[in-house]
């Protein structure tokens, strides 16, 4: 065989080589997020509801920390049986309407906290 035939396989291996190394090129050190911690099935850093939202920012601003350290543990969807979310109180005048909103259970600091809102959080209460 002559030195062209040669010569072409080499210029395929190298051109498939080539190829190989621009198709599987992977990133070394990905940039990690929380939910590569989180377990499986996991909803973590997905948008949350803006009454969600509001009862964080409420609870960091209580109790000094930042936001970033409110774990939203749960967020159910919930009727409350009056304006007050089912939370008024004896001297309370609360409308007896139908009202939809979030029961929120957050946790910081090694506690939990619990709280009802209405549906756009404008009405937020601490469940005791």
């Amino acid at each position: 065989m002559n030195n062209k035939y040669y010569i072409a396989i080499a210029a395929i291996i190298v051109l498939l080589i080539a190829l190989y190394a621009l198709t599987s090129k992977r990133e070394a050190n990905p940039t990690p997020t929380s939910a590569d911690n989180a377990p499986p099935g996991s909803i973590h850093n997905l948008p949350v509801p803006e009454a969600v939202s509001k009862v964080r920012a409420l609870v960091a601003e209580r109790i000094k920390v930042d936001q970033g350290l409110i774990i939203v543990m749960s967020a159910f969807e919930k009727e409350w049986s009056d304006s007050c979310l089912g939370l008024g109180g004896p001297a309370e005048s609360c409308a007896a309407v139908v009202t939809p909103g979030y029961e929120v259970t957050v946790q910081a600091q090694g506690r939990e906290y619990v709280y009802r809102t209405n549906q756009d959080g404008s009405e937020i209460r601490e469940a005791k």
